[in-house]
């Protein structure tokens, strides 16, 4: 049989392509299908992940090498640590593949990967035992952004037979993997005992599933149209921020809908269920200032006043950090991790345009902003209502040892202008 050509008629002409060429069947044949479209020199690229987990691994690497040489395709092999130990090695394995090709794609860059239809099902088999919603269900999507690139699977549509068949009439290489046989694994048991058994009994079963987990996908499209009208609704007039009273006025399926939504988006990453669950009485739902937080890998969502804040968690500012900065002479001034300090000048009251060191707060500050009492630098905050997150990596403008601006705050009395003034904003890393 031959596979048509047709199932990359997605990818742009001039877009790059690389293909995840594992040494297995599945992407020989991807590859295979690749160098017979993509022959512009420069164009192709093959991309072999070696996760240091099985005995052969270095073998597998090799036939890759070879196999793309012998076709003229360039490999990049992408070594990755996983560890041998804890729950899920597959899942941790599967973290690091995706976490390098995530690295190494170039803008635009089209990655294919081999999975299949019968992937596909034993996916939805093992997501459905698991209790998964709708957005499991759904599948393995067959296109999604992945770093500056875009993953791409054209062969979802194939079964795993009509693969086989081609590879043998093509004459293929590839390598076999033996712990694909071992049925101690869900996912090979699904493979070797289950779904065979189901094809047995209802030989169309993959169409029927596979028109099931459409259907599934549409649903999830309508509550994903219904969590960008409530989000819209929610939104604060600051960046990652939704507003807690509205958020209030949405039942509990929609509220749990539009968080889903607005977690994944901002970080990239499925929401995790239990954590998602706890976010309404955690911190939405009380009336009082809570000061906790919900992780959700690598960010936090936090409540502060009428505000729900999703942040990723960054590095802490070095507080010994010390740097002079003339605003006349350098208007914007950038701090390492940190974002930038930005001076405007301004008709009016402002900061006088000379030399200023910049610093961190080390605690017991005080300043007397222009006409006001002198207050500690605690109290300005609190005032001010600048987050808690932001406080110890605000950056101060000291003239001498007294504090001359607090940026976004206000300028200290002693440090107004004259005529050239100057309004110091902090453009913050967030």
């Amino acid at each position: 049989m031959s596979l048509p050509g047709s199932v990359f008629a997605d990818i742009p002409a001039d877009a790059p392509v690389a293909v995840g060429f594992s040494g297995g069947m599945d992407s020989a044949v991807l590859l295979d299908l690749a160098c017979g479209v993509f022959l512009a020199p420069g164009r192709l690229r093959a991309l072999h992940v070696n996760h240091g987990l099985h005995d052969d691994a270095g073998k597998w690497e090799g036939f890759c090498r070879g196999a793309c040489a012998e076709r003229g395709i360039p490999l990049e092999v992408l070594r990755v640590g996983v560890a041998k130990s804890g729950a899920s090695l597959e899942g941790r394995a599967r973290e690091a593949r995706y976490g390098a090709f995530r690295k190494t794609l170039a803008p635009g860059e089209f990655l294919l990967l081999g999975h299949h239809l019968d992937d596909q099902m034993e996916t939805l088999l093992l997501r459905l035992l698991r209790g998964a919603g709708l957005r499991g269900l759904t599948g393995i999507p067959g296109r999604r952004a992945l770093g500056r690139g875009l993953i791409f699977r054209p062969l979802l549509h194939c079964e795993r037979r009509e693969l086989a068949d081609y590879a043998r009439e093509r004459g293929l290489a590839w390598v076999e993997d033996a712990s694909n046989r071992d049925i101690g694994f869900d996912r090979n048991f699904c493979r070797h005992e289950i779904l065979p058994l189901m094809g047995r009994r209802w030989p169309g079963y993959r169409r029927d599933w596979e028109r099931s987990r459409q259907l599934i996908g549409r649903a999830d499209g309508l509550l994903d149209e219904l969590a960008g009208i409530d989000l819209a609704r929610c939104a604060a007039d600051k960046a990652n921020c939704l507003r807690v009273d509205r958020l209030r006025q949405l039942g509990r399926p929609r509220l749990h809908n539009a968080l889903r939504c607005w977690i994944e988006a901002g970080t990239g990453r499925p929401a995790d269920p239990g954590k998602l669950r706890r976010l309404p009485d955690g911190l939405i739902l009380p009336e009082q200032e809570i000061r906790a937080e919900i992780e959700f890998g690598e960010h936090f969502v936090r409540k502060y006043h009428d505000g729900l804040y999703l942040l990723p968690r960054l590095a802490p500012v070095e507080q010994d950090y010390s740097v002079e900065w003339n605003p006349s002479r350098q208007p914007v001034l950038a701090l390492p991790g940190n974002g930038s300090l930005h001076a405007k000048p301004v008709s009016g009251e402002g900061l006088a345009g000379k030399s200023y060191r910049v610093r961190y707060r080390q605690g017991g500050e005080s300043c007397r902003l222009a006409r006001r009492p002198t207050k500690t630098l605690k109290k300005i905050l609190n005032e001010a209502r600048l987050a808690p997150w932001l406080r110890n990596r605000l950056p101060l403008l000291h003239d001498g040892e007294n504090i001359a601006a607090i940026p976004g705050i206000g300028t200290a009395e002693s440090a107004l202008a004259g005529e050239t003034a100057y309004q110091i904003e902090w453009r913050n890393p967030y």
